[in-house]
């Protein structure tokens, strides 16, 4: 909706523990990384998978995250980084970050405040920028999520981190798998302000909650709940030609399945997540 507060599922933090590992993964499969990036008063690192942004002012990406530091990690981020690997919050793009926390608290979700954040980003040799953004931490429930304002998103979009060989134009959508998929389909329905084809989305990338019977049908994969009630399972990319895809997937000797028109990466391959590649337009 163009004037609501929340308006997109703008990336997703997923946990790794080696994120040299991961990073060489999405690297074996096409993938182009953003540098490595250390946050330290957090002990955090990361890498960045940056694609093409579905809507203006906002980002679109996979988020490698790691603790080489977990004595300084705030409490809000232990709790995300840890457990089994794999998507640990989406991370939605808020136009206004105190009126999407206004959203999300309305919405029953118990949401910390914003805080505001500038911080030095080393992304080449002698060369710094510094993004500034306001952020609300991730709220503490089994489909965990939070939310962040940019200020300069054009510092995330150089050209050559957007280019990937597998020709992945973008993050469409988010699977997760629940004990009761029609409530959390209606919360999110609810805190996104709308839905696009049946599935809650704020914007153009969607939320499909499934039961674990569901998953097992259409994704092919086994998603136990242990006891949680909902978690997150994985998410689609599409591509621009899922034969240069596979070509990258064989050459970077990566481990897939094929189902009619769609790739599969499993969770054991992919760090706990299920990625699933569909072509553009199809």
């Amino acid at each position: 909706m163009a004037d609501y507060p929340i308006a997109e599922i703008d990336h997703l933090l997923t946990y790794v523990r080696d994120l040299d590992a991961a990073a060489s993964l999405f690297r074996c499969m096409g993938f182009t990384l953003s540098p490595i990036s250390r946050i330290e008063p957090m002990g955090i690192s990361n890498h960045l998978v940056l694609m093409q942004p579905r809507t203006a002012g906002f980002a679109n990406y996979i988020e490698l995250m790691a603790s080489h530091d977990r004595t300084r990690l705030p409490p809000a981020m232990a709790r995300t980084l840890s457990g089994g690997e794999g998507v640990k919050s989406m991370v939605l793009g808020a136009r206004d970050a105190q009126a999407a926390h206004a959203a999300m608290t309305a919405a029953g979700f118990d949401a910390g405040s914003p805080v505001h954040v500038r911080r030095e980003w080393v992304v080449a040799p002698g060369e710094s920028v510094f993004p500034e953004f306001d952020v609300i931490l991730p709220v503490d429930t089994p489909l965990a999520f939070n939310a962040c304002r940019y200020y300069d998103v054009s510092l995330y979009l150089r050209p050559a981190w957007l280019s990937h060989a597998n020709t992945a134009r973008g993050l469409s959508g988010v699977f997760a798998v629940a004990d009761d998929p029609d409530r959390w389909r209606a919360d999110f329905t609810g805190l996104f302000g709308g839905a696009r084809d049946g599935r809650p989305s704020p914007g153009q990338v969607w939320l499909d909650v499934l039961s674990p019977a569901e998953a097992k049908q259409r994704l092919g994969v086994s998603a136990t709940l242990d006891g949680a009630g909902a978690r997150y399972v994985g998410y689609q990319i599409e591509v621009a030609s899922i034969a240069a895809l596979r070509a990258c997937l064989e050459q970077g000797d990566v481990s897939h399945r094929v189902n009619s028109d769609a790739v599969y990466i499993d969770p054991e391959i992919g760090f706990g997540n299920l990625i699933v590649f569909q072509q553009h337009g199809r």
